[in-house]
């Protein structure tokens, strides 16, 4: 702010003794600045894709059921077979959806179907093998029985992929196989490339004798 000093009485135009007044001078008009912003709480930005996912959810859903429809037709295991199918309806939606297999005394689960698992990866086609709670898959990976049984699977895998094996020793999941779903688009028919990647991944297991292998050591651990 400027100031300026006034100026002496029309009488002479003298000063008395008293010290010259300061008045502030006046200033050119000017329009008030724009509000300093206020700062928003920190949090997680939501982007397209997240919304995108969240708007084609449902149709993603039911393409997944259709695909495992068609997987449990070309699916046909023997009568024997000591694994059941525990639910025809796929579950749970949050970090996978698909269908599960098990056997009677539920030391070992088989999934088929889609999963997005816990990090955020883009979601694949997934076979894999687990060991289920309070089983402890400790003893078979000290044998490198998950290994051998990933290698056997993957003798009869006709597919163009391959059988991996877990060596994380806080996972229940020992071997499967996956495959990103965007390596499925590059196909004429996804769907039905999908559909015969699961059902071949699950013919392996079988047919290789690696999934009831892997059972019988799991039952005398």
């Amino acid at each position: 702010m400027h100031f300026r000093a006034a100026k002496p009485s029309a009488q002479g135009r003298r000063y008395s003794g008293r010290a010259a007044v300061i008045e502030p001078s006046p200033q050119p008009h000017s329009e008030p600045g724009p509000p300093t912003p206020t700062a928003l709480p920190r949090h997680e930005p939501v982007v397209v894709e997240d919304l995108a996912a969240v708007i084609r959810l449902p149709a993603l859903l039911g393409k997944i059921r259709r695909v495992l429809a068609q997987v449990l037709v070309l699916d046909q295991a023997p009568a024997d077979f000591p694994f059941q199918l525990l639910s025809k309806v796929p579950g749970d939606g949050i970090r996978e959806y698909g269908l599960s297999w098990s056997d009677r005394d539920q030391l070992l689960r088989v999934f088929a179907g889609m999963t997005w698992g816990t990090e955020g990866h883009d979601p694949i086609w997934e076979v894999r093998v687990e060991v289920l709670p309070p089983a402890d898959p400790a003893s078979l990976r000290a044998r490198a029985l998950h290994q051998i049984a990933a290698r056997r699977a993957d003798s009869r895998f006709s597919e163009w992929d391959r059988f991996w094996h877990e060596e994380d020793n806080k996972s229940h999941i020992l071997f499967g196989a996956s495959a990103a779903c965007t390596r499925f688009f590059e196909e004429e028919d996804p769907d039905q490339t999908a559909t015969n990647y699961l059902a071949g991944a699950l013919y392996a297991l079988r047919a290789s004798g690696a999934l009831e292998a892997v059972l019988a050591a799991q039952r005398d651990a």
